[in-house]
């Protein structure tokens, strides 16, 4: 909820501005690296080692150790990329938005936000450090929460700083240094509930042996989705200014339920198929792995539908204001009906990767995502010669699928995951669910959408959570009359 207010605010402030596509350019860079270096490859190498320290160790001094060398690594390492990017942060704008280097406005913003906005990575990555350490102890509420705080900060900056700074870009960069501060310093109160972790040099032990052989491998295979993400702007910078802006709002909205579910789906999922994987039980193995990808796929489809066939009315809606035009309503929407295709293969990539992490296989999704990325790459080069950025938003979301059979077909190939005959029974039943509320959320577009902008905010608001609210209960409805969910599974996923 708190990411649409803050994107409602940027889009009003911002719109699809030089201003805007410079801060996005700048936000992409630390945000990649947290993604891919902290989230992604640093966890699921880190999570299933340190269970093993937790299960195994007779006490708590060895996990201590354990915490430590890999914090102070991760601190000396995002420490130094700091100060290596600080300084050549002209040069890494050049690679990230190569078409800035003929808009000179578009390129000195870039890089100036670039400069404020980058040390945000080292805060960032311990939040990812502790989060998981409080991951793998069964605690989830506080790293769930930091996110939050982050759009608080940017939601406050907007107000207050831009008063005071020369627009709202710098203001929203600042943003992002100051929500990063107060996220560490949740999530390091939080960890010290179990450790008192203290900087010092790393000693590379077999623990620490073992963390890099998964760590290193991971950078890449664990990132598949944000490296798209990346290549998507490097491409769109060569289009017209808003391209860029375009991108990222319509990018926000996809991940809302990518981040909801799928990698929140990935994080609990990690440290329990890691324990279980430990303990050799294959029974608990494949039922964890079956239930996984039945409810993304639960969730999943019907979200991808309804934001296919609703992309107009909700970006229209959403962000439709202030330095937000028209036109870009309608990029936007083409460029999120295109991502949305995609959607529930980013969902399923969460479950499908973690499934390789926890058996302590980070090279596979690496060779995976690099077959992913050249497919993106390729697929982006050609279409968006007759569809701009749509173009970009849909060879993302043709590599996502690539990405998602791949890594499933190797599983199989492997015999790490059997899909049971009650996965594939409620798929299909899934599959028909979302097809007939697909037709109903057509047609109610169609009826109470026909003039937006002849109507009042108020009744377009209205109309818009009138046609959520009957797909959803028409999904929910047939659902629960073929038997896919019952009341007391969804009362054990919603406590799950």
């Amino acid at each position: 909820v708190l990411g649409f207010v803050r994107d409602i605010f940027i889009a009003k402030y911002l719109g699809s501005t030089v201003t805007a596509d410079a801060f996005f350019v700048a936000f992409r860079l630390p945000n990649f690296f947290r993604r891919v270096l902290a989230e992604g490859a640093y966890s699921a190498a880190l999570i299933p080692v340190f269970s093993g320290v937790v299960i195994d160790s007779k006490d708590d001094e060895e996990a201590a150790d354990f915490v430590e060398n890999t914090m102070s690594l991760l601190l000396f390492v995002t420490v130094i990329l700091t100060i290596i990017f600080y300084f050549g942060m002209p040069y890494i704008i050049q690679v990230l938005a190569p078409g800035f280097t003929s808009n000179k406005e578009a390129f000195d913003l870039a890089v100036h936000f670039g400069k404020i906005i980058f040390p945000y990575l080292i805060f960032i990555s311990l939040v990812a450090h502790f989060t998981s350490i409080m991951n793998v102890h069964g605690r989830f509420a506080a790293g769930s929460l930091a996110p939050s705080i982050l759009n608080i900060s940017f939601i406050l900056s907007l107000f207050i700083l831009t008063p005071q700074l020369p627009s709202a870009g710098h203001a929203l960069s600042y943003g992002v240094l100051i929500g990063g501060l107060f996220q560490f310093l949740l999530m390091y109160r939080a960890v010290l509930t179990f450790y008192r972790p203290r900087i010092k040099l790393p000693q590379i032990n077999d623990r620490m042996k073992k963390f890099f052989t998964l760590f290193i491998p991971g950078i890449v295979g664990s990132g598949v989705i944000q490296l798209n993400i990346i290549i998507g702007t490097v491409i769109a910078s060569l289009l017209p200014i808003g391209a860029i802006s375009h991108i990222y709002y319509a990018d926000r909205l996809n991940q809302l339920p990518l981040a909801i579910f799928g990698i929140a789906m990935g994080i609990v999922l990690l440290p329990s198929l890691s324990k279980a994987i430990k303990k050799n039980d294959q029974k608990e193995i494949q039922a964890t792995q079956n239930r996984s990808l039945e409810f993304c796929l639960l969730i999943s489809i019907p979200a991808a539908i309804g934001l296919y066939i609703l992309s107009k009315p909700i970006i229209y809606i959403l962000f439709e204001r202030g330095a937000f035009l028209s036109s870009d309503t309608l990029y936007t929407a083409n460029v999120l009906s295109m991502f949305a295709l995609g959607l529930p293969a980013y969902i399923l990539i969460k479950v499908l990767v973690t499934c390789f992490f926890a058996r302590e296989d980070t090279k596979t999704p690496l060779y995976v995502s690099i077959v992913s990325v050249v497919t993106n790459i390729i697929l982006s080069l050609i279409l968006i010669q007759s569809m701009r950025e749509t173009g970009i938003a849909l060879a993302t979301a043709i590599s996502a699928w690539v990405n998602a059979l791949l890594l499933y077909v190797i599983l199989k190939m492997r015999d790490n995951i059997t899909l049971d005959s009650r996965l594939i029974n409620h798929s299909v039943k899934t599959i028909i669910c979302s097809i007939i509320m697909g037709v109903a959320c057509y047609y109610l577009n169609l009826t109470l959408f026909p003039h937006m902008n002849m109507h009042s905010t108020a009744n377009n608001v209205a109309a818009l959570i009138i046609a959520i609210m009957a797909c959803n209960i028409i999904y929910m409805t047939m659902i629960f009359m073929l038997k896919v969910l019952t009341i007391d599974e969804l009362k054990g996923f919603i406590k799950n």
